[in-house]
């Protein structure tokens, strides 16, 4: 009876045991994905990833994965074919739920519970793509208000791994090495990765050809109606120049902030200069075999793809100028720009006085005026 009463009770904490394991695990519904793979991955900046679990979607569109029994903070997704959903876990995870629709997944249009830092995550991130939020207020979340992981997802995420938003991954990573993540592989990985931006960054602004304090070269350029449009007509006027394309995302992403303050200060003597990278360079004019008229096609597509953007974006100022030649475009190597979006700010006596002011552009027009 001892003996009995013995293996009872280690059966009963096996069963218990194995109920604990089966209670970690990531469930769900996604629509339209019927009899799918879906995966559990863990990814990194270096976009290597590694799967822990993966199985059939079935016929109405029900999943369930198990959750590893300690599991690392860092970057996951789950992934259905070519889509995905983003998730940050800081490994305290047992239930996660996500409901989605495979066609929409790609505008975000999905819901996750159970993982706190993801819910934060996701809902900055689809704010950021509704344009309820600008990549200012984003940068302002990053660094005042976001847990730390988070904080380093969205800077990953909204800004990408560019040199140009080296500071806002520092801020992000400042709050990692706040916390016990000091010193550990996520920490340290994106450590590297920050300390090579901000070198990429400085090797950039030594190798600028435009200077704070010097006068800011001239831009004349056709809109897309034909009409000419010169720097030198706005002296008198503080004026953000802009290179952009409807192709660069980070400049479509950028536009809003760019849109709100031209309205704020538009009528105290500022405006926008956007200088346009559409169009096509040599190297995309070989695509098309020098066929003149598959060229001027594309020139007419991406001329169009350049107005609709202005209106979409709602870009009101009259000062908009290409000569449709990408990065080929004469302003462009003027003013040295090798990516975009870039900008340079310049005061009402025509002299450069910030390179690149995109987080603090407000206290530097205010400064001015």
């Amino acid at each position: 009876m001892k003996l009995s009463r013995h293996l009872l009770a280690i059966l009963s904490l096996v069963i218990l045991f194995s109920a604990c394991k089966e209670d970690r695990y990531i469930s769900g519904n996604i629509v339209g994905a019927a009899n799918m793979t879906v995966r559990f991955d863990q990814t990194n900046f270096d976009r290597t990833t590694l799967i822990f679990d993966q199985g059939k979607i079935d016929e109405s569109g029900n999943f369930k994965l198990m959750l590893p029994e300690t599991i690392d903070p860092g970057m996951y997704r789950l992934r259905i074919g070519a889509r995905s959903i983003d998730l940050v876990l800081d490994g305290s995870e047992n239930q996660i739920v996500i409901n989605a629709d495979l066609a929409t997944m790609a505008q975000l249009d999905y819901s996750v519970t159970g993982a706190g830092v993801t819910e934060e995550f996701t809902s900055i991130l689809q704010q950021f793509m509704k344009k309820e939020m600008d990549a200012s207020q984003v940068t302002k979340y990053i660094k005042e208000d976001a847990s730390p992981l988070a904080g380093m997802m969205l800077a990953y995420k909204v800004f990408q791994l560019r040199a140009n938003y080296a500071n806002i991954h520092r801020a992000a990573l400042d709050k990692i090495n706040a916390t016990p993540l000091v010193g550990k592989d996520l920490a340290i990985k994106y450590g590297s990765v920050v300390s090579a931006l901000e070198s990429q960054q400085k090797r950039q602004q030594v190798g600028s050809k435009i200077k704070v304090g010097q006068q800011a070269p001239e831009i004349a350029l056709e809109d897309p109606y034909g009409k000419t449009y010169k720097l030198s007509d706005l002296k008198g006027k503080i004026v953000l120049i802009d290179f952009w394309a409807s192709w660069c995302k980070p400049c479509r992403s950028a536009n809003p902030h760019v849109v709100s303050v031209y309205n704020q200060y538009k009528d105290q003597g500022f405006t926008v200069y956007s200088v346009s990278l559409d169009g096509l360079d040599t190297r995309a004019k070989k695509r098309y075999d020098n066929d003149q008229g598959k060229i001027n096609a594309a020139m007419a597509r991406s001329k169009e793809q350049w107005v609709a953007a202005i209106e979409k974006d709602n870009l009101t100022w009259d000062y908009h100028g290409s000569d449709l030649k990408k990065w080929e475009s004469l302003a462009a190597a003027e003013y040295g720009v090798r990516n975009i979006p870039q900008t340079f700010l310049v005061d009402r006596d025509g002299k450069i006085a910030a390179v690149n002011p995109k987080v603090g552009l407000e206290q530097q027009i205010q400064k001015l005026l």
